[in-house]
């Protein structure tokens, strides 16, 4: 059985998010080499959205329950990524809304009065990387990152690692 490498790292300077790193209260990004195959981007990210377990689809529903007591919003299931063939900037995808998109980069985010997020899947060969960017607005932003930090760092590399797996 082949062992998938994924590495933990920093967003590549050929990041499309590179440019936001500035002043962001959290960077995290993970790469793995696998077979493209002529995927876009937009297909590795209908690909990892199908690879999440059940479990964390429980624990996005408690955020949601939780989040709709203090009056924010619920985003729903990060698999609940639409069937659109070909979907427009605005548009929500699972949990996020598309913000920009082309063949070998997707850019997704989530823009609130507490904290911009943003999420991209993107080829650079047969290298895919999956880099999160966040700058927090306020002190509920910093507080809501404390428990989202940790288990970003696990899911993530997890979500990649299954993902390709299932490219072979």
């Amino acid at each position: 059985m082949r062992r998938w490498n994924v590495v933990t790292t920093l967003p590549s300077a050929a990041s499309v998010l590179h440019p936001q790193l500035a002043g962001a209260g959290f960077v995290h990004a993970c790469r793995v080499a696998t077979h493209r195959q002529g995927r876009s981007a937009l297909q590795a990210y209908r690909d990892m959205a199908a690879t999440v377990p059940t479990w964390f689809d429980g624990l996005m529903a408690l955020r949601n329950q939780g989040m709709r007591l203090l009056g924010m919003k619920d985003l729903g299931s990060l698999r609940a990524v639409q069937a659109a063939q070909h979907p427009s900037p605005g548009q929500r995808l699972g949990i996020f809304t598309l913000q920009s998109l082309h063949d070998d980069a997707i850019v997704l985010e989530d823009d609130d009065r507490h904290l911009h997020v943003q999420l991209a899947l993107q080829w650079q060969g047969d290298t895919l990387e999956v880099a999160t960017v966040v700058h927090t607005h306020n002190a509920f932003g910093r507080l809501y990152m404390l428990p989202v930090d940790p288990m970003h760092r696990l899911i993530v590399p997890h979500l990649l690692r299954r993902q390709v797996r299932a490219y072979g």
